[in-house]
């Protein structure tokens, strides 16, 4: 018994030694922290916001960046083609997310022999959106196309995210290898805003598969983007670590050498133009075009005059070059519309 109190009296007097240590320690630190922040706390205080608004800006980035619920209904409902030989397909991706595709195939002359584009859509609403323009597409061009929603985007599972959206679109190309009725020999990838930005890392990773490049009204890269629409913060200063999406289309455009188009609405309000220049320039590709619409919209560039007919043109020179005596005359230039 006197043992046990001998130790509770030693226990109690190393732990209130302890005490006493640790409150002179925080004495003698408090005066250098009062200090440092009367000299510094400015500086503290700005760093502090700094971090604050870039851990808000990565949590809902997601947020910011799609849209798969505008307009409201785009989830339930999918608008499909009437009167058109189509097919609503479903595939799976390599982590196992469900996709809708629907395929609109062109049953004219020499259809076996039709160019396949996979048309990669923007950051709002879905596939069946996008049919009006898609038609036209499947009339001017006569060419089959294969529409892509996204994960989180119409009737596909899952959501939406930078690395997810790379995967859906291996997978659709995936898909497209697997078709008989098909020639593989000819895929073409279209990319309007977001979706360019997934078609340059899709062809940047499949060069081998893939006969040419069409982007439209894309951006340079999400930092780019930020610090364009959110001038009024330090953003350009961020690191890319802060960003949950970056899409850095602007990097990955150099290993796209297939030939490309990239078209380039003049009166874009969201995506300055100057960025599809920019793009325009960075391409390494020998066949490279830049269509200009001074009156093309973001979304509306489709609608301006000579648009199908600058991508006509385009895709009978991409068959042409299949020769070996065409692709030695390939040069690059610029076709203003």
């Amino acid at each position: 018994m006197e043992k046990s109190w001998m130790l509770w009296t030693f226990v109690k007097r190393w732990l209130l030694a302890l005490a006493s240590w640790s409150w002179s320690l925080c004495r003698i630190c408090l005066l250098p922290l009062i200090v440092t922040f009367h000299l510094y706390g400015g500086i503290i205080l700005l760093i502090l916001i700094f971090v604050s608004i870039a851990g808000i800006l990565y949590k809902f980035q997601d947020v910011l960046l799609y849209f798969p619920e505008q307009p409201s209904s785009s989830r339930l409902y999918v608008p499909m083609p009437t009167g058109i030989p189509h097919e609503n397909i479903f595939i799976k991706t390599k982590d196992g997310v469900l996709l809708n595709l629907i395929l609109l195939r062109y049953t004219g002359d020499n259809a076996a022999y039709s160019p396949t584009i996979i048309y990669f859509h923007g950051n709002a609403g879905n596939i069946g959106h996008r049919l009006p323009n898609a038609l036209l597409m499947l009339v001017n061009l006569k060419v089959n196309l294969i529409l892509v929603d996204y994960r989180g985007y119409g009737k596909s599972e899952g959501e939406a995210s930078e690395e997810g959206l790379y995967l859906d679109s291996e997978a659709v190309l995936d898909y497209v290898m697997t078709r008989s009725d098909l020639d593989k020999t000819k895929i073409f990838l279209f990319g309007r805003s977001l979706g360019g930005a997934v078609a340059i890392h899709l062809a940047s990773e499949n060069s081998h598969r893939i006969s040419a490049i069409v982007v439209e009204n894309t951006f340079l890269s999400i930092p780019y983007m930020a610090s364009t629409l959110f001038s009024f913060f330090p953003m350009r200063y961020l690191p890319l670590w802060c960003y949950k999406n970056k899409f850095l289309s602007y990097r990955k455009i150099s290993q796209c050498r297939m030939p490309s188009l990239f078209i380039s609405g003049l009166s874009d309000q969201l995506i300055p133009p100057v960025m599809m220049k920019q793009l325009y320039e960075l391409s390494p590709a020998r066949t490279k075009r830049l269509a200009i619409f001074p009156d093309g919209t973001h979304n509306d560039t489709w609608q301006c005059q000579g648009y199908f007919t600058a991508l006509e043109q385009f895709i009978k020179e991409v068959i042409k070059s299949h020769s070996p005596e065409e692709m030695a005359k390939t040069s690059s230039n610029v076709t203003i519309i």
